[in-house]
């Protein structure tokens, strides 16, 4: 099930709720007073009641959700070098896997113990990458101000892409 399916269907059963609620508030107001009827209606008007959790749920949710998705690197900018890594890929276990850094610009993520960084590579088109062989590539971070403060000369890291592992490496001095 997808997420907007479980978001209709929850907003139906919360709407359906507070109208049984509503009606039995009604049926209870014009009711007799000892009378079955006016039971009934108290009974409909405490159907609220596990709406409210759903209710303070979606407002919480609304309040963390964030207004605007972190910016990545948008398509055509410029190539700016924040730092140098010593990067060897790991072996693959099937051929087609076996290249997965090709020559351009490669986007993945620079993991340092529980924190990844957004990065992209620069892999000169001569200098391509190959498994359990060490290269050395420049690297531009989305969030520079908090990866070089992580990523210092000798740092070691995991090189991922998606949540796939292609290798490791650590951070060298810049020329």
């Amino acid at each position: 099930m997808t997420q907007s399916r479980i978001s209709t269907r929850r907003q139906i059963i919360t709407v359906v709720l507070l109208v049984a609620a509503l009606a039995g508030g009604v049926v209870r107001w014009l009711a007799p007073d000892p009378s079955l009827a006016r039971n009934l209606g108290s009974l409909m008007m405490v159907l609220w009641l596990p709406i409210i959790g759903n209710v303070i749920a979606w407002g919480i949710h609304r309040a963390k959700t964030p207004k605007s998705l972190p910016q990545g690197f948008a398509p055509g900018t410029a190539f700016e070098p924040h730092a140098r890594i010593e990067l060897t890929l790991l072996p693959a276990d099937t051929p087609l896997l076996s290249r997965p850094i090709r020559a351009g610009y490669f986007d993945g993520a620079l993991v340092v113990g529980s924190e990844g960084f957004t990065t992209r590579l620069a892999v000169p088109h001569e200098e391509e990458p190959v498994p359990e062989v060490p290269c050395t590539l420049e690297v531009q971070f989305a969030r520079p101000e908090l990866a070089l403060a992580k990523l210092t000369v000798g740092t070691k890291f995991a090189l991922l892409s998606g949540r796939t592992l292609l290798g490791t490496g650590y951070v060298v001095p810049t020329d």
